[in-house]
């Protein structure tokens, strides 16, 4: 089945039903032991229901990754109308996650695994790829606009949003997957700290929301 098809198929009501059922099955049973039947049973859809609709377990995976890459990169965006500011903030807290937030645990240690397989599944690699990329750009972009509106430093905004995205990355990992929630807390301190006095311009303060 093609994702165009996929995409035509499924009625948008039972989409976001399908991708958290998704989410949760490969939080759950990992990719080795994801099963249609494992993706029904965390969804108030029956099976046959999934079968008609996607037909492999792999289509199923790439319409997780197709919502959560699009949610999570909305999310990093934010609201164009904020301040860079604020805007970079929030983006740094998304990108740590939310370990108290089941879609947002579900998703991380769903990406997680999905990771792994990436190197070997054009399919996956292809979105992963494009997500991690999209962020960076997003990132860069809120930097450039902080440095034009002279409350950023002049730093490298690509070289930033990619150090950036990359300790963020990491730390949801192994807060997500692991349960070390004693480096989040780590991380999260220096990874503001690192923002407040390389990013932010003298003066600039962050919003208070952040300041510790």
């Amino acid at each position: 089945m093609s994702d165009e098809r996929e995409e035509s198929t499924v009625p948008d009501a039972a989409r976001e039903e399908v991708v958290q059922s998704v989410m949760r099955a490969l939080a759950a049973h990992g990719y080795a032991g994801l099963t249609t039947k494992r993706v029904a049973a965390e969804s108030e859809k029956s099976e046959a229901f999934f079968f008609y609709h996607y037909d492999t377990k792999e289509d199923l995976i790439v319409a997780f990754l197709e919502w959560a890459v699009d949610r999570l990169s909305n999310q990093v965006a934010g609201a164009e109308d904020a301040d860079p500011v604020t805007r970079l903030y929030e983006a740094c807290d998304v990108l740590l996650g939310d370990s108290s937030d089941d879609v947002d645990r579900g998703i991380n240690v769903a990406m997680m695994e999905l990771l792994s397989h990436a190197p070997h599944n054009e399919r996956f690699h292809e979105r992963l790829t494009a997500y991690e990329r999209r962020v960076v750009d997003d990132l860069a972009a809120i930097i450039e606009d902080g440095i034009d509106a002279g409350v950023f430093r002049d730093v490298d905004p690509e070289s930033t949003a990619a150090y950036l995205l990359m300790t963020a990355d990491g730390t949801a990992g192994a807060v997500m997957a692991l349960g070390m929630a004693d480096v989040e807390v780590m991380v999260r301190d220096r990874l503001f700290d690192y923002v407040g006095t390389t990013v932010l311009a003298e003066g600039v303060e962050a919003p208070p929301e952040w300041t510790l």
